[in-house]
């Protein structure tokens, strides 16, 4: 998918066109660039250079990217596409009525890569309406851009313009492979979201969400939960949404919202079947071996061949939760890939996948990874 993936520290101006005229060398058919939130990045200043690149250049800002199996708060990483790749963007998905454009995706997609602002509405609706008129066998993958302080950062860039509240996709040729993992355990009974306006869960099994939350969690630590000391909390007890077959899709909490209510960056389904989960540090780390295992086997399956690139989308509260140990997980991945397998990716506010068999999800507290060459 990529021919080439290539770092720069974004520190000085001067340096942006060396590094887009290197990515765009022997003819890439497109360049994707992931921004650390801490680079001094200045759109304006940048955009007339893009303007003037002869081939479509995209982008997004990530609380962190990640180059060779390192986190930089600060720093770009840009990948050149090396074949054709059909680019949508769609500025205000609080506007969304299903409309894609007719020729995005061509038959020979393969492969979706998905970029959203994290507080926006209607990704839900955008990525199932996504996933319904297109292919099964597409692999999708992608991730949440902003800011954890600044909700109201434009995150996400094209050669026209910087926006919010918006979406990218991009519809490439290649094969990508996904492993999807997480690691946390059910701490708690199944229940019912029982009320839900939007991005709020009003009660649990008719309780208010936040004191049926609590009672599990101080059951389980020993420790009283309050509302000021919530988010400290919340990052190691994701909620967990269970599907029909089995698996856990997390929700991590983000704070108490009016009438002891909780409140998520992602919208959530009213009648949501729900658990409390626990992270586990050990577990967490060994998902992320498991999700580049699912991915690796997967890739040399239908390809006959091993992968040489990854492209990791890890979620913010996963470095959160992990402080230091989030490095032992990157080595974990960069073990299970492969000493010849190039890592690179970002730190995301959601993790968008689907590995073409199953439906697509929109995840927290979850590491995706996809393998390709």
């Amino acid at each position: 998918m990529f021919k080439k993936i290539k770092f720069y520290d974004g520190q000085e101006p001067e340096g942006w066109q060396p590094f887009l005229n290197e990515l765009s060398k022997d003819n890439a058919k497109g360049i994707l660039l992931f921004v650390g939130e801490e680079t001094p990045f200045d759109y304006k200043q940048l955009q007339p250079l893009l303007k003037k690149m002869d081939i479509e250049v995209i982008g997004g800002i990530f609380p962190e990217v990640i180059y060779n199996g390192l986190l930089y708060k600060q720093g770009v990483v840009g990948c050149a596409f090396q074949s054709s790749v059909s680019i949508e963007v769609i500025k205000d998905l609080s506007k969304f009525k299903g409309n894609f454009s007719k020729n995005f995706v061509s038959k020979n997609t393969r492969t979706l890569l998905i970029f959203t602002h994290a507080y926006t509405d209607n990704i839900p609706l955008f990525i199932e309406t996504l996933y319904e008129k297109n292919l099964k066998e597409i692999t999708f993958i992608g991730g949440s851009a902003g800011s954890l302080v600044n909700i109201n950062q434009q995150s996400l860039f094209t050669c026209d313009n910087i926006f919010a509240g918006g979406a990218i996709i991009a519809a490439v040729e290649d094969f990508m492979s996904v492993g999807i993992n997480h690691g946390c355990q059910p701490v708690s009974e199944p229940a019912i979201a029982s009320s839900v306006d939007t991005n709020i869960i009003k009660s649990i099994n008719w309780e208010p969400a936040f004191e049926y939350y609590k009672k599990i969690v101080e059951q389980d630590t020993g420790i009283k939960l309050t509302v000021d000391g919530f988010l400290d909390v919340a990052k190691s007890y994701p909620l967990g949404m269970l599907k029909y077959d089995t698996e856990i899709v997390l929700r991590v909490p983000v704070g108490v919202g009016e009438e002891n209510s909780l409140l998520f960056s992602t919208e959530m389904p009213e009648n949501s079947v729900l658990v409390v989960t626990k992270a586990y540090t050990d577990k967490l780390t060994a998902a992320a071996g498991t999700a580049t295992e699912q991915a690796k086997i997967a890739f040399e399956s239908k390809m006959n061949k091993s992968p040489d690139k990854a492209l990791i989308v890890d979620c913010l509260a996963r470095s959160l939760f992990l402080e230091e140990r989030i490095n032992d997980e990157l080595k974990i991945i960069a073990n299970k890939a492969g000493n010849d397998v190039s890592l690179f990716g970002f730190l995301s506010l959601g993790e968008i996948a689907s590995t073409g068999d199953k439906y697509i999800e929109m995840h927290n507290m979850t590491v995706v990874v996809a393998m390709g060459e």
